[in-house]
Protein backbone atom coordinates (compact mmCIF):
# COMPACT_ATOMS: atom_id res chain seq x y z
CA UNK A 1 0.00 0.00 0.00
CA UNK A 2 1.53 3.53 -1.01
CA UNK A 3 0.92 5.89 2.09
CA UNK A 4 1.30 9.12 0.36
CA UNK A 5 -0.62 10.34 -3.48
CA UNK A 6 3.29 11.05 -4.29
CA UNK A 7 4.38 7.45 -3.56
CA UNK A 8 0.76 6.15 -5.99
CA UNK A 9 1.85 8.14 -9.01
CA UNK A 10 5.32 7.08 -9.10
CA UNK A 11 3.94 3.46 -8.52
CA UNK A 12 1.52 3.72 -11.48
CA UNK A 13 4.25 5.27 -13.66
CA UNK A 14 6.57 2.83 -12.86
CA UNK A 15 3.98 0.18 -13.60
CA UNK A 16 3.72 1.34 -16.70
CA UNK A 17 7.18 1.29 -17.37
CA UNK A 18 7.44 -2.69 -16.11
CA UNK A 19 4.20 -3.64 -17.90
CA UNK A 20 3.08 -5.13 -14.44
CA UNK A 21 -0.08 -5.97 -14.70
CA UNK A 22 -1.23 -5.91 -11.26
CA UNK A 23 1.06 -3.57 -9.79
CA UNK A 24 -0.67 -1.20 -12.61
CA UNK A 25 -4.23 -2.17 -11.25
CA UNK A 26 -3.29 -1.89 -7.28
CA UNK A 27 -2.22 2.07 -8.29
CA UNK A 28 -6.13 3.06 -9.58
CA UNK A 29 -8.89 3.61 -7.88
CA UNK A 30 -11.86 2.38 -9.96
CA UNK A 31 -14.12 4.05 -11.33
CA UNK A 32 -10.89 5.23 -13.15
CA UNK A 33 -11.40 7.87 -16.09
CA UNK A 34 -8.80 8.29 -18.85
CA UNK A 35 -8.79 11.25 -21.15
CA UNK A 36 -6.74 11.76 -24.31
CA UNK A 37 -5.44 15.05 -26.11
CA UNK A 38 -7.70 13.77 -29.22
CA UNK A 39 -10.98 13.74 -27.17
CA UNK A 40 -11.23 10.00 -26.80
CA UNK A 41 -12.23 9.43 -23.31
CA UNK A 42 -13.20 6.13 -21.78
CA UNK A 43 -14.34 5.28 -17.55
CA UNK A 44 -13.32 1.90 -16.45
CA UNK A 45 -15.50 0.41 -13.33
CA UNK A 46 -13.77 -1.78 -12.05
CA UNK A 47 -10.58 -4.21 -11.94
CA UNK A 48 -12.24 -6.63 -13.66
CA UNK A 49 -14.09 -4.08 -16.41
CA UNK A 50 -10.34 -3.50 -16.80
CA UNK A 51 -8.84 -6.69 -17.47
CA UNK A 52 -12.19 -7.87 -19.80
CA UNK A 53 -12.91 -4.83 -21.70
CA UNK A 54 -9.81 -3.03 -22.19
CA UNK A 55 -5.97 -2.76 -22.95
CA UNK A 56 -3.45 -1.78 -20.67
CA UNK A 57 -1.38 1.36 -21.35
CA UNK A 58 2.10 0.45 -22.48
CA UNK A 59 0.04 -1.91 -24.95
CA UNK A 60 -1.74 1.25 -26.19
CA UNK A 61 1.82 2.89 -26.14
CA UNK A 62 3.12 0.24 -28.13
CA UNK A 63 0.64 0.75 -30.77
CA UNK A 64 1.79 4.43 -31.99
CA UNK A 65 5.16 4.68 -30.91
CA UNK A 66 6.35 1.10 -32.03
CA UNK A 67 9.83 2.12 -30.82
CA UNK A 68 9.21 3.52 -27.16
CA UNK A 69 10.96 1.42 -24.61
CA UNK A 70 10.44 3.46 -21.46
CA UNK A 71 8.70 6.79 -20.19
CA UNK A 72 11.06 9.07 -17.98
CA UNK A 73 9.12 11.42 -15.50
CA UNK A 74 11.00 14.86 -15.76
CA UNK A 75 8.63 16.48 -13.66
CA UNK A 76 5.87 16.33 -11.28
CA UNK A 77 4.48 19.21 -9.81
CA UNK A 78 1.53 19.87 -6.84
CA UNK A 79 -1.27 21.56 -8.35
CA UNK A 80 -4.13 21.28 -5.81
CA UNK A 81 -4.64 19.19 -2.72
CA UNK A 82 -7.18 18.19 -0.43
CA UNK A 83 -7.63 16.00 1.94
CA UNK A 84 -8.75 13.45 -0.03
CA UNK A 85 -6.93 14.47 -3.63
CA UNK A 86 -4.33 15.55 -5.49
CA UNK A 87 -3.98 17.05 -8.59
CA UNK A 88 -0.72 16.63 -10.33
CA UNK A 89 0.95 17.78 -13.73
CA UNK A 90 3.47 15.61 -14.99
CA UNK A 91 6.13 16.40 -17.74
CA UNK A 92 7.20 13.24 -19.13
CA UNK A 93 9.84 12.00 -21.86
CA UNK A 94 8.87 8.63 -24.20
CA UNK A 95 12.43 7.01 -24.80
CA UNK A 96 12.97 4.66 -27.43
CA UNK A 97 14.78 1.96 -27.91
CA UNK A 98 18.30 3.63 -28.33
CA UNK A 99 17.53 5.64 -25.48
CA UNK A 100 16.53 8.63 -27.58
CA UNK A 101 13.42 11.10 -26.63
CA UNK A 102 11.10 10.36 -29.31
CA UNK A 103 8.37 12.33 -27.51
CA UNK A 104 7.53 14.62 -24.46
CA UNK A 105 4.01 14.87 -23.39
CA UNK A 106 2.57 16.94 -20.65
CA UNK A 107 -0.15 15.03 -18.06
CA UNK A 108 -2.77 15.84 -15.50
CA UNK A 109 -3.12 12.98 -13.02
CA UNK A 110 -5.25 12.86 -9.70
CA UNK A 111 -4.73 10.77 -6.72
CA UNK A 112 -7.80 10.23 -4.54
CA UNK A 113 -7.83 8.54 -0.84
CA UNK A 114 -10.95 5.77 -0.65
CA UNK A 115 -11.22 2.84 1.44
CA UNK A 116 -7.81 4.15 3.34
CA UNK A 117 -5.70 3.70 0.07
CA UNK A 118 -4.59 6.25 -2.33
CA UNK A 119 -4.80 6.01 -6.18
CA UNK A 120 -5.06 6.85 -9.35
CA UNK A 121 -8.31 7.78 -10.71
CA UNK A 122 -8.38 10.27 -13.54
CA UNK A 123 -5.48 10.67 -15.85
CA UNK A 124 -5.75 13.01 -18.64
CA UNK A 125 -3.07 13.51 -21.55
CA UNK A 126 -2.33 17.16 -22.47
CA UNK A 127 -0.11 16.14 -25.87
CA UNK A 128 3.07 17.73 -26.71
CA UNK A 129 3.90 21.21 -24.40
CA UNK A 130 2.56 24.21 -26.66
CA UNK A 131 5.59 26.07 -27.56
CA UNK A 132 4.05 29.48 -25.72
CA UNK A 133 3.45 27.96 -22.73
CA UNK A 134 2.08 31.72 -21.77
CA UNK A 135 -1.75 30.82 -23.36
Amino acid sequence: MSNSPEEIIHKHHNSINNGDEQEYLDSVTFPFTYQNYNGVSITIKSEEDYRDNFQMPWDIIKETEKNWSHSKLVELEEVARSNTSVVFKLLVQRINKTGDIDLVIQAIWIAVLASGKWGVQFRHNLGTPAENTDI
